[in-house]
This record gives C-alpha cells, structure tokens and sequence, in this order.
C-alpha cells in the first residue's frame, strides 16, 4: 500500500488481480478485493474531475463508460462466492472492533512508533 506515484504498485496489482480473475479456473482466483476507499476515490475524482459534457456540448461518453466500467467491475467481484470457510473468530473480532475516528486513528499511528521517533506525537495527544 506505498502511497508513491498515486498507489501505483497497488493499481499495477489490481489490474494484474483483474485479469487473472477473468480467466480463473478456480474459484479462489476469482477473488479480487479492491481496497475500497481507493475505488470510492476514484469514481469520486472521475465524476468530479471531468465535465459532463465536452466543449462542443455534446455528452462527455468517456467519463460514463469509465464510470460505468469501475461499478460493473465492482459488482462482479461482489458477485463471486467465497470458497473459503468463515472464521468465527474472526467475524467475531471484526464485530467488535472499534470504528475510530480520523483524530483517534492518527493518535493510534503515532502510538504504534517509538516515543523518540516522532516530536509531533505531543501534538496529537490533545487530540485524544
């Protein structure tokens, strides 16, 4: 998940994740899991980063074909079924964690480094 070069790798490794899954023989090569607030991302700037209609007035049909190709790929990957068993504890976990808020999760990253790493980290104790 390197940020660099607008998440290059992870978008190299999705494509890669795409096609693989189109061509899959096993139902475990089907599986693609986007990294969602990345799609949610994108379809946002796509919709707002482009006009919907060119400088001649007529309809922009690029910008709604690459809409609609990143939800039809999105719904099929919600449409495959996962041949993996459901883990109890897990589901459990996930119940149950926490929604953290941007304040508390920035708090909880500067938690996870050592105390000397990052003079900041004083900052953002307020924020707890």
């Amino acid at each position: 998940m390197d940020p660099s070069s607008n998440f290059s790798s992870y978008r190299s490794t999705l494509k890669a994740a795409m096609w693989r899954s189109v061509g899959a023989t096993d139902e475990r090569q089907r599986i693609v899991v986007p990294f969602f607030s990345l799609l949610v991302k994108d379809l946002y700037f796509l919709n707002e980063g482009c006009s919907n209609k060119l400088p001649n007035g007529h309809i922009n049909f690029e910008k709604f074909w690459q809409l609609a190709k990143q939800v039809t790929e999105f719904i099929a990957w919600k449409q495959v079924t996962c041949p993996f068993e459901k883990n109890s504890r897990v589901i459990a976990f996930l119940q149950a964690s926490p929604v953290l808020t941007e304040n508390a999760l920035s708090l909880a990253s500067f938690e996870c480094e050592p105390p000397d790493s990052n003079p900041e980290k004083e900052r953002f104790k307020s924020l707890k």
